[in-house]
């Protein structure tokens, strides 16, 4: 909250500076979006690993309302700021910051940097918020590896368009990821890991996930302790390749590492490609299709812990030397040994065609591989669904979606009715 007060100080005190020829610019916005819909399973929250996923059903919720603003002063400085408000699963209105920053742009070099709170650049997902999404519910490698709201760093990034033909982009950042202190209606991930946090927060019964519905085994919320939390660096690499005034092809490498809540090393990996045909090419109307593949790889680190007592091969000397190095963490003979590894992947494919101006079909693959380190089986997700745009200013639209599930032995099928309203546009990103 410290940091936000300053950057509105901060833009403030920008606005009121002189700017060559350029008035100071704030341009606001506003998303709101709510959902009706319902689900097979018992609790549709089991199957919405996302922070903003639907996760109540026979229910009319507020997925979001998000306000921005966007600050352009001159030629070189930018900002934004913006934050979301939702319904939890008491109905209660819950608010909280999404990103804030302030931009320095189109400097020598090609080089931009930007400072504050941000969504990493990360793939084609993880800076995009809510109203970019093509989906009711974000991709499950994108919610399960990145993290329930994406991976948003506490730093500084800074980007280098490259002097070649095509665009190339490359980011690298590096901050720290802000501790979770909501539950978007989900399962309270401290009341799953009670033996890590013992008993510093208090909870509603109804966030008691495993205990109501007997899903130790399955449960999402155990990738948690594993996502980079600390000292992250993140690199991306994007390029565009345009064929002609009608078809773009799009790819992306990237990456991220740095310390876990175990106080180990975790990284994840990823690719991605992309494809936009669009009929009339840069001008608006026209039938369009744009096809997106992304693959992720993640690898968590985590402490083993070694039972002495089951120790009978080590002679007495042996023991002795490692004794002051554990009994004053352990005192239940227990200690520390060499780290383990939970590693597994995951792919998303999305296609989406504007065959009408008022009617855009589209359908999704997601796959997750399985986790025997976390007894996660793997998770496989099929979606099709329709958006029909309603009204062009303000935008407004339906959308209509089916999910089927199938993760492990458990199945889900859904149906999602979202209502979307979006007035502005222009964001600096």
């Amino acid at each position: 909250m410290r940091t936000f007060l300053a950057l509105c100080i901060g833009y403030g005190f920008l606005a009121s500076l002189p700017a060559e020829n350029t008035p100071p610019l704030l341009s606001p916005s506003l998303y709101i979006f709510g959902y009706y819909g319902t689900s097979t399973a018992d609790d549709p929250k089991d199957f919405a690993p996302g922070g903003h996923d639907p996760s109540r059903k026979d229910a009319l919720v507020l997925q979001s309302a998000e306000p921005s603003i966007s600050l352009r002063w001159g030629d070189y400085v930018q900002g934004f700021v913006t934050g979301i408000a939702y319904t939890d699963s008491n109905d209660d209105l819950e608010w909280e910051w999404e990103e804030y920053f302030l931009k320095l742009t189109d400097l020598p070099g090609g080089l931009e940097f930007r400072g504050g709170l941000m969504l990493s650049r990360l793939g084609f997902y993880n800076a995009t918020h809510l109203h970019s999404w093509m989906t009711v519910d974000a991709p499950l490698i994108q919610s399960l590896f990145f993290g329930e709201d994406g991976l948003a760093l506490e730093g500084g990034d800074f980007s280098m368009y490259m002097d070649t033909e095509q665009v190339t982009v490359l980011t690298i950042g590096y901050g720290q990821r802000q501790a979770h202190d909501h539950n978007h209606g989900h399962g309270s991930e401290e009341d799953d890991h009670d033996h890590d946090h013992g008993d510093d927060h208090d909870h509603d019964d109804d966030h008691d996930h495993d205990d109501d519905h007997g899903h130790e085994s399955v449960d999402y919320n155990s990738y948690e302790e594993y996502r980079v939390q600390d000292d992250v660096i993140t690199v991306g690499l994007r390029r565009d390749h345009v064929f002609n005034d009608f078809q773009i092809l799009r790819g992306t490498l990237f990456g991220s590492m740095g310390d876990n809540e175990l106080g180990e090393s975790s990284w994840l990996g990823g690719a991605g490609l992309e494809y936009q045909w669009r009929e009339n090419g840069y001008e608006p109307g026209g039938q369009s299709v744009r096809w997106r593949t992304q693959v992720v790889r993640f690898d968590g680190g985590s402490v083993e812990y070694h039972d002495h007592e089951d120790d009978h091969g080590h002679d007495d000397d042996h023991e002795e030397d490692h004794a002051d190095d554990h009994e004053d963490d352990h005192d239940d003979d227990h200690a520390e040994e060499g780290g383990g590894i939970v590693s597994t992947w995951g792919i998303t494919s999305e296609i989406e065609f504007q065959a009408h101006p008022r009617v855009h079909p589209f359908a999704r693959f997601d796959y997750v591989g399985a986790s025997e380190e976390l007894d996660l089986p793997e998770w496989t997700r099929y979606t099709v669904g329709m958006t029909i745009p309603l009204t062009d200013t303000p935008h407004a639209f339906l959308r209509l979606q089916g999910n089927a599930d199938e993760r492990g032995d458990e199945s889900e099928q859904s149906v999602w009715a979202q209502l979307g309203l979006s007035w502005g546009g222009g964001e600096v990103r």
